[in-house]
């Protein structure tokens, strides 16, 4: 059976279980009409849903952010090798992690007592997937970021400028457990954050970020999806940890690079300066633990469940938050990846085997996309052919 993650991760598809409307109503059963294969799986995550909501209760930050990666983990669990399990066997597995995510009432981006009902429209509605960058406030705000390349700091005050624009704090910052706020950066655009303690994050297209409004207590700890580039303030006392839905990265003050994405099978962190403590989620146990030297490039398997260490040239994977992309010996179809993100475009090839070309060589993103895709081909010796806005054909 095909996973059914992607619909128990679906802000559209939780908005429609559990605050159905019309739009929605319309929206899935068209999907289903068009996605006969997929009735089950969708009949089989809504039950699941509608079954096991229990009552909310409050949590504090690190819970928040800890639980929801493990959920995230869980419930992105690999398929392979299990064709012959039961579809009651499967919905027990599913049920497992959707009881424990609604006890806590949905945490993170369903939590009633933190987003209104408006909030939870707005991003059920306006998915990673589209072209527009928000910035999501506890109080159910949402900023819409509409630059390329956006930038945003957080004030001690509480206070938030935006792209130079200052916006008023909704309420005198607070002592006890800090909301969360969330950045959303689709396909096509990036952001550059300071957070409340003074940390600067660079997230790429695609990405997300979810971080409290403050930092309180012993740790300060975000949660990512995507890729990001981090400058951690250092604060000996207060680690900073970067938790993803498979590991968190320890750290005190230094620099370096995560790749998350969902649809990656692979999670790869570089390191350029300082030092960083790499530890495997379990179940909320961290059974697995590496140091990263500067220099030195992590790479997690999700199936397999390993980690990898190498050393490598650090330009490759963080050259991106200066608008530059540089590839020594690479695959066309990381490349490609890349830019596909980045431009928020698509590329077919005409022979798959075209994908595993090696090229090297460094792309000026501030130059335009045609420019780019020019280039590309010369460095790959293919020919590339726009067939529509944003879809290319990679031909011989």
């Amino acid at each position: 059976m095909e996973i059914i993650s992607k619909y128990l991760e679906d802000n559209r598809f939780i908005q429609w279980v559990f605050n159905p409307n019309q739009e929605l109503e319309d929206w899935w059963e068209t999907f289903e009409i068009g996605h006969p294969k997929e009735k089950r799986n969708i009949q089989l995550a809504r039950n699941i849903l509608l079954n096991l909501r229990t009552t909310d209760r409050n949590l504090s930050e690190e819970e928040k952010i800890v639980l929801f990666s493990n959920i995230l983990r869980q419930i992105s669990a690999k398929q392979a090798g299990k064709k012959k399990v039961s579809l009651i066997t499967t919905a027990f597995k599913y049920a497992a992690v959707a009881i424990l995510f609604f006890s806590f009432g949905a945490i993170l981006f369903y939590q009633k007592d933190n987003f209104t009902s408006q909030f939870n429209s707005q991003i059920a509605t306006k998915p990673v997937a589209e072209d527009e960058a928000k910035l999501f406030r506890s109080n159910g705000e949402s900023i819409l970021l509409e630059e390329k390349n956006s930038v945003i700091e957080y004030n001690a005050d509480g206070n938030i400028i935006v792209n130079n624009n200052v916006i008023k704090a909704t309420q005198p910052v607070q002592k006890g457990i800090p909301e969360l706020h969330q950045l959303v950066i689709p396909f096509g655009k990036t952001s550059e954050i300071i957070l409340p303690d003074g940390t600067k994050v660079f997230l790429n297209a695609g990405s997300r970020l979810v971080f409290p409004e403050f930092f309180v207590d012993k740790k300060r700890e975000v949660f990512l999806v995507g890729e990001a580039f981090f400058e951690v303030k250092e604060d000996k006392a207060h680690p900073f940890i970067v938790q993803t839905s498979d590991i968190r990265i320890k750290v005190l003050g230094t620099k370096f690079n995560v790749s998350a994405y969902p649809s990656d099978n692979i999670i790869e962190t570089v390191l350029t300066v300082g030092k960083v403590r790499l530890e495997q989620n379990n179940s909320g146990i961290f059974d697995l633990a590496m140091e990263l030297e500067p220099g030195q490039l992590a790479t997690y398997n999700k199936t397999s469940s390993e980690t990898l260490i190498k050393e490598v040239s650090t330009d490759n994977y963080v050259l991106w938050k200066d608008g530059l992309y540089k590839f020594d010996h690479s695959d066309l179809n990381r490349v490609i990846k890349k830019l596909e993100r980045y431009y928020n475009i698509r590329f077919n090839y005409s022979d798959p085997m075209l994908g595993i070309i090696k090229i090297s060589g460094k792309l000026d993103l501030n130059e335009t996309r045609e420019e780019i895709i020019r280039r590309l081909s010369l460095a790959a010796s293919v020919k590339i052919i726009k067939k529509g806005e944003c879809i290319y054909e990679i031909n011989k």
